[in-house]
């Protein structure tokens, strides 16, 4: 299930980094320049939305039907969009100093909920207008699949927010009342970090009930394809509490796994991967889900995102450093030295962290999904090594819990299943994402396993070993973090 990393980014401009010295006092009439300018901003993001959907809708018209070169560069304009949406932002909330217009200008310091709401708008009006521009692209890309303007953005907004959104309000009010009652905790860089791990924990523990709320969804209903799939669980011991199908109005083909909890966990499957899969393929892209449970990817993931906090606060406090030497001999006399270091203190830091997440946190992503690629195929192999004849294990008497490795059949039944759901969701199979890799190379990872249990076992070490590394690296960051004091840096 994708995670609305644009928003993540987002939290992190307005909330994760220390803002430009603007603290002083805003007055009225300056706070309502500002936010001229922040809609200004907001309009700018809805003008190239609108571009690049009417010229997208242009080219299907010209066309009769939509290229896969059409498709590709609307792609990189979909991307550059979020690029300018998150440009746009970081402008406004350091640029403007946005939450000290906010805070001060309007008078919300002292608010609960409300001014955090207002520093986060600017990025939420953006995306809406981006979305409302691109709508006649979609509905020129998806005819007959797309619903009507108001309910496409509604729709959008529940998958790209309803996620995240419901628990980070729960964390500001938390956080709000704590300052109340403990100003000097609360200004402390542990109460951050406390403030991101409860972020965490209730992302973890209240994705179900943001999942119900947030996305139209019903339970599976009685079936061959909810039998086996049912089965299927009971035989890989996995507890669950329901299957729930995501309306989509068969625009999305996807699967997705949420909650911590055994007693407390749901299971998405979209109508439109019912309705277009076989049900063996269904049980593999099931089994990819699993895998993600089974092997810990989000646990591991969440404790990634915290240590990764205090490694870019270590290189924080370096750069901070470094820039401070270099930059008064760099600039003019007449220029203010401080205001210039402050920006370009954070303007490489987030370079620096965003460049950190694109190389790490990608490679470690992409080896837990060919991980969970792997789970999948073992999840429908049967485990013989003459296979075929294939034994399918979810009609099988007694079949075996989980074999050790993968057979032909069950590496064919993955591969059509991820080949099938990228050409659903019109995904080039040759397409690299830094967070999942390609299509192509992962269902030519797992032909390269076939009748190869050695490579299975080998692949599973390096992983383990992948996590070790990256664990002991950011220990002793946090270590050196808190030592130097550098966890300063996280206020």
């Amino acid at each position: 299930m994708p995670l609305p990393f644009s928003l993540l980014i987002a939290l992190i401009l307005a909330y994760g980094l220390d803002g430009p010295s603007r603290a002083g006092s805003v007055s009225r009439g300056l706070a309502l320049t500002r936010a001229g300018e922040a809609l200004a901003g907001v309009a700018l993001v809805g003008l190239a939305g609108f571009g690049l959907g009417r010229w997208a809708a242009f080219q299907v018209r010209c066309w009769g039907y939509a290229t896969s070169s059409l498709l590709s560069w609307y792609r990189r304009g979909l991307f550059a969009l979020e690029v300018l949406s998150l440009v746009v932002y970081g402008t406004i909330v350091h640029g403007l100093g946005w939450p000290s217009v906010v805070r001060s200008g309007f008078g919300l310091g002292d608010s609960i909920l409300i001014d955090d709401a207002l520093i986060l708008l600017p990025f939420l009006l953006g995306q809406a207008a981006g979305w409302w521009g691109l709508y006649p692209a979609e509905r020129a890309l998806r005819p007959g699949r797309t619903a009507g303007p108001v309910r496409y953005l509604v729709a959008r907004a529940r998958q790209s927010f309803g996620l995240v959104l419901p628990g980070l309000l729960l964390i500001a009010l938390g956080q709000d009342l704590a300052h109340r009652q403990w100003p000097r905790w609360s200004e402390s860089p542990w109460a951050t970090l406390t403030g991101m791990a409860a972020l965490g924990l209730g992302a973890m523990f209240l994705a179900p009930v943001s999942f119900r709320l947030a996305w139209p969804t019903h339970s599976l209903p009685p079936g061959p394809l909810r039998a086996r799939l049912e089965h299927l669980a009971r035989r890989l011991g996995f507890r669950f509490t329901d299957i729930l199908v995501w309306d989509t109005g068969q625009t999305l083909s996807n699967a997705g796994v949420t909650g911590a909890l055994p007693w407390f966990r749901y299971i998405l499957l979209t109508d439109g991967l019912i309705e277009r899969l076989d049900p063996r393929e269904v049980e593999a892209v099931f089994g990819h889900e699993i895998g993600h449970i089974a092997h810990r990817h989000l646990l591991d993931l969440g404790l990634f995102f915290i240590g990764s906090l205090f490694l870019i606060a270590l290189l924080s406090g370096a750069i901070d450093e470094s820039i401070g030497l270099m930059l008064p001999r760099m600039t003019p006399a007449a220029r203010s030295a401080s205001t210039v270091a402050t920006v370009a203190e954070e303007g490489v830091t987030l370079a620096v962290a965003g460049l950190y997440f694109l190389l790490v946190f990608g490679h470690i992503s992409r080896r837990f999904e060919r991980q969970a690629d792997v789970f999948g195929c073992r999840a429908v192999s049967c485990g013989q090594a003459g296979c075929p004849p294939h034994l399918d294990v979810n009609l099988a008497p007694a079949p075996p819990r989980l074999p050790a490795s993968v057979c032909p059949a069950g590496i064919r039944t993955c591969a059509n299943a991820m080949a099938e759901v990228a050409a659903l969701n019109g995904m080039d199979p040759e397409k690299w994402s830094w967070r999942h890799g390609s299509i192509e190379r992962r269902i030519g990872f797992l032909a390269s396993l076939e009748g190869k249990p050695e490579a299975v076992r080998k692949f599973q070490r390096g992983v383990v070993r992948l996590r070790l590394a990256v664990g002991l690296v950011l220990l002793i960051a946090m270590l050196a973090a808190i030592a130097t004091g550098a966890i300063e840096h996280l206020r």
